[in-house]
């Protein structure tokens, strides 16, 4: 009964104890309510399907499968994962086994009463052992305990970083494509004002070598088509650099990156538009975005981690156990002819350290102080980039709606100068300058709606793209 109880010992006296401070969330003063929202954002975690465009649908469900920052953050939680395993491993017993084998003769004389006791003949022999050893640290103090729950919060950590990742993701893809549709439409739009302004030209220049107009109206309408002449190849270079960008961002091989282009959806004229706000409190945001989560967990790590320092104050003590056969023959262990089991316990205190196990705690509060700080900032973050997002897209619906209006205003006079031109009460270069003005019109519109498509994805990321902390715990298996 009593080696039952010494078997049973560590296990009862193990991490009855805590250095680790009792953690409290920091407090951050928030607003009541969101200011100037209307309408509702979508609670789900697919948000890019509501621009209804199937090729943005497949663009991003390669990128979930095939982003390297994506697989960075699964393999970060994979070294996560294992930490935390071992961290927890160090709280349970090791079982071992151990063995060796003496070669040799025992010689008569002194020992020839061992001799005859023991049945060792006067002969080269073998002498084994084979058998288990059982330590064990006791966690009186909650040492090891404490760096196992640190460890356990840096799991939780690296599965919000891994959701933070994956939403940056999406976000960028969604924008890229946008800017990609944008300046297919641009490099469209720009075209057509290069032949425009070519045909431009070249009445005015008939006018001018008979005499009709001078050369400073020719030289104007010059440069007006130089200039639109320098654009193109501008606006070319931007779309092959997206286009590259948004590649490597869903994770193409670069033999794709060179040879294939990225396939395209709907105009981005015909996108639609979410007119989105968030549907829950500020306070709410914290529990939404999961950069703020990580960073609340690596505070929570590094609370564990002053107990962890503290622990080196106080007395390490760790038990033995050892049990096992011998014979004189290696090759007959199983008709042992000695059996031999040991319990021994071992404890190690500091005296004299000048300083370590102290520099030690105050390295571990000052990390705990910067991550409260990191916390903090990416708490204020959070609310401005929510802020921003707000007034982005206020801004840009009004901006939207003006260049608009500007371009159906601007296509009517043209249609209108058409129509004039049909009854003799307007000339070429009317129609041609109409023309011009309309299509100038286009390219503004195409910056808006950009503009806008812009600010609906950074308001989806801003308030964490329909992340919320209990999908994630759900999603948590150390």
């Amino acid at each position: 009964m009593m080696r039952k109880w010494l078997f049973l010992a560590p296990l009862l006296l193990g991490g009855c104890s805590w250095l680790a401070p009792d953690y409290k969330r920091p407090a951050v003063p928030l607003p009541a309510t969101w200011k100037g929202t209307s309408a509702v954002t979508r609670d789900d975690r697919t948000w890019w399907h509501s621009y209804g465009d199937p090729v943005l649908d497949q663009l991003v469900q390669a990128a979930l499968h095939d982003s390297d920052d994506i697989a960075l953050a699964g393999n970060r939680l994979m070294q996560a994962r294992a930490q935390y395993g071992y961290a927890f491993a160090n709280q349970l017993p090791m079982l071992s086994v151990t063995g060796a084998d003496a070669y040799g003769q025992f010689a008569n004389g002194r020992v020839s009463a061992l001799n005859q006791s023991l049945h060792f003949p006067n002969k080269m022999s073998n002498l084994g052992f084979v058998g288990g050893m059982l330590t064990y640290e006791l966690d009186l103090w909650g040492k090891n305990a404490s760096l196992s729950n640190a460890a356990k919060a840096g799991v939780h950590a690296d599965v919000y970083a891994m959701d933070a990742a994956r939403l940056s993701v999406i976000a960028g893809v969604a924008k890229l494509y946008f800017s990609l549709r944008a300046l297919d439409g641009d490099l469209a739009i720009l075209k057509d004002t290069v032949q425009t302004q070519d045909d431009l030209l070249a009445l005015v220049q008939r006018q001018y070598d008979v005499g009709a107009t001078d050369a400073l109206t020719l030289e104007g309408v010059r440069e007006r088509r130089d200039a639109v002449h320098e654009l193109l190849p501008d606006m070319e270079d931007q779309r092959n650099r997206a286009e590259s960008a948004l590649a490597v961002l869903i994770g193409r091989s670069p033999q794709d990156i060179v040879q294939s282009a990225v396939p395209r959806g709907r105009d981005i004229r015909d996108m639609t538009v979410p007119q989105a706000s968030p549907s829950f409190l500020p306070s709410e945001l914290l529990e939404r975005r999961p950069d703020i989560a990580m960073h609340e967990q690596m505070l929570i790590a590094s609370n564990f981690n002053i107990g962890f320092a503290r622990a080196a104050y106080f007395p390490t003590i760790s038990l033995a156990s050892l049990a096992g056969v011998n014979n004189i023959d290696i090759d007959n262990l199983y008709r042992a002819t000695g059996r031999a089991w040991t319990l021994g316990a071992a404890m190690a205190a500091p005296v004299l350290d000048f300083g370590r196990t102290e520099s030690g705690v105050r390295l571990a509060k000052a990390n705990r102080n910067e991550q409260v700080i990191l916390y903090q900032q990416s708490i204020r973050s959070a609310f401005k980039e929510v802020r921003d997002a707000l007034l982005a897209q206020q801004t840009a619906s009004e901006r939207e709606s003006d260049t608009l209006a500007r371009e159906t205003a601007d296509q009517k006079r043209l249609h209108l100068t058409n129509l004039r031109l049909d009854q003799g009460y307007a000339s070429r270069i009317d129609v041609l300058t109409a023309q011009a003005v309309f299509q100038q019109a286009q390219l503004s519109h195409m910056t808006a709606r950009l503009q806008r498509l812009d600010a609906s994805v950074d308001l989806y990321k801003a308030t964490g793209g329909g992340f919320h902390t209990a999908m994630a715990k759900t999603a948590v298996s150390p």
